[in-house]
């Protein structure tokens, strides 16, 4: 007889798993059907999507280019007074106020008065490459908008839109490349020059002045005339004139006397003789030739004049004006800016029969380049710093040879000491305790612009002159707009404030 046990439990409940298969093959096929749906999705739209950013990357690199050549158009326009911008470079490229060109969009809701830069309806494009690889576009407008100071970061310009008071403007870029677009907008300030009211400006806490006696009798050699001339010598009666020379008003408080009288002095010298001969005849006649170095716009009108009238006071130009200018100017990266102390002065020396924009600098302390003074289609500015500290006259920069330089020269701290032929176009300028601008005998100077002498501090003991005029020389200062806005125009005096792109 057999025994048959009880059935195993797990046995009678075992699942029925025949036709598992499909559902899970039809599971996994969908599955794998939407991993390649999806890939092939993807491989359509990268291409797309790097495209995109490829065209995004170039139409913001057209819009950076867009801002490197307004930069360029900006700082070459015209010069308003105080050299702010002057209305023209609101007014769009056909020049005419309030017409299209100049009521462009400006971001700003409802507010239409930036001017083109490129011109309307035909954005630029880059050179030698067609309009197809991508344009860029550019406004400009001056910073008189509500809010607009939260993007220069100064108080709104209290002009209006033809009218810059404060040297900044605001210039957007946009690039454009197939369907991408980029804006960059940037804050652009031009760094004005101090106002210039004479052809020479003695415009310092001392005004002393020197005139060699030889000049009553070759004052032909010897000319400051703050009527307007181009660089070329062409008298320009139309223009603004300028004084003969400048000073500050009031008195200069250590010899009881303003600093006009001061000035004045060896121009209005009737003591002047000629081979022994003092007659009254002669030294009148003397005394009317050293007044008549002098020309320009009489301080009491608008006419021109020359001798004392064209020699008078203008508080525009004042010791504070020119440290704040000089301030930013030090702060450029584009100032060739060179020491020179009492144990190291520097030299600066010229050709020898034709005259040199690149002499040779040396200090006797090792240092011996050529340097770069710049030409009126590329001015530079050369900043030489003295000594402030030095206790003994320093003369910071020394000139001889042949030299010609275009720009902005400056000598601070020490005395300007020259005794070769120099020809300069644009603005000399010698500022500092104890300074001085001194023309030896032999030397030939010619400025067109301006030069200025200017002692900072006050009550200064007595020194050299502020200008020293010697005998046996030839010395012509002549003013010129020309030259004056050729210098507001470089580039190294405009710089932007802020970048914005979107």
């Amino acid at each position: 007889m057999s025994v048959t046990g009880p059935t195993p439990l797990w046995s009678s409940h075992a699942p029925d798993q025949r036709g598992a298969a499909l559902p899970m093959a039809m599971i996994c096929l969908v599955a794998l059907s939407v991993m390649v749906l999806t890939l092939l999705s993807l491989s359509s739209v990268e291409p797309q999507i790097s495209q995109n950013l490829a065209d995004t990357a170039r139409a913001r690199y057209l819009a950076e280019s867009g801002i490197e050549w307004a930069f360029k158009q900006v700082a070459a326009s015209p010069v308003g007074e105080s050299g702010v911008f002057a209305a023209n470079l609101f007014s769009g490229p056909d020049h005419l106020p309030d017409t299209t060109d100049d009521g462009q969009p400006t971001g700003v809701p409802g507010q239409n008065s930036a001017a083109m830069l490129t011109t309307l309806g035909a954005p630029s494009r880059l050179p030698s490459r067609p309009a197809a690889e991508g344009v860029y576009a550019v406004t400009v407008r001056n910073d008189n908008l509500a809010g607009d100071d939260r993007l220069t970061g100064v108080a709104v310009d209290p002009g209006d839109k033809f009218t810059d008071r404060n040297g900044i403007v605001i210039v957007t870029s946009t690039g454009t490349y197939r369907s991408a677009t980029r804006t960059i907008q940037v804050v652009i300030k031009r760094v004005g020059l101090p106002p210039f009211p004479g052809a020479v400006n003695i415009a310092g806490e001392r005004a002393e002045m020197f005139l060699g006696s030889a000049s009553s009798s070759s004052a032909d050699r010897v000319d400051i005339d703050g009527r307007d001339y181009d660089r070329s010598e062409v008298l320009n009666g139309a223009r603004p004139t300028r004084l003969g020379i400048q000073t500050m008003p009031g008195v200069q408080s250590d010899v009881e006397m303003s600093y006009e009288a001061r000035v004045e002095a060896p121009f209005d010298d009737a003591s002047i003789c000629t081979g022994g001969d003092c007659s009254a005849r002669t030294t009148a006649a003397n005394r009317d030739a050293r007044l008549g170095i002098v020309k320009g716009r009489d301080q009491s009108s608008t006419s021109v004049t020359s001798g004392l009238g064209a020699i008078g006071p203008d508080a525009s130009l004042n010791p504070a004006v020119m440290t704040s200018f000089l301030s930013q100017i030090a702060s450029n990266p584009a100032t060739r800016a060179f020491s020179s102390t009492p144990a190291c002065p520097l030299v600066m020396a010229g050709g020898v029969g034709t005259a040199t924009s690149a002499p040779t600098v040396t200090n006797g302390c090792g240092l011996s380049q050529m340097l770069d003074l710049g030409t009126t289609s590329d001015p530079k500015i050369i900043h030489v710093r003295g000594d402030p500290g030095a206790t003994t006259p320093l003369t910071a920069l020394a000139l001889s040879g042949m030299i010609q330089g275009a720009g902005i020269l400056i000598v601070e701290n020490g005395d300007l000491e020259q005794r070769g032929s120099l020809r300069w176009d644009g603005v000399v300028i010698v500022t500092g305790p104890h300074v001085s601008a001194a023309f030896r005998a032999g030397s030939a100077t010619t400025v067109y612009g301006t030069l200025t002498s200017m002692e900072t501090q006050p009550r200064a003991s007595a020194g050299s002159p502020s200008v020293f005029i010697d005998d046996d020389l030839d010395f012509r200062v002549r003013a010129s707009r020309q030259n004056l806005d050729m210098t507001q125009q470089m580039l190294a005096l405009h710089t932007i404030l802020t970048w914005k792109e979107r």
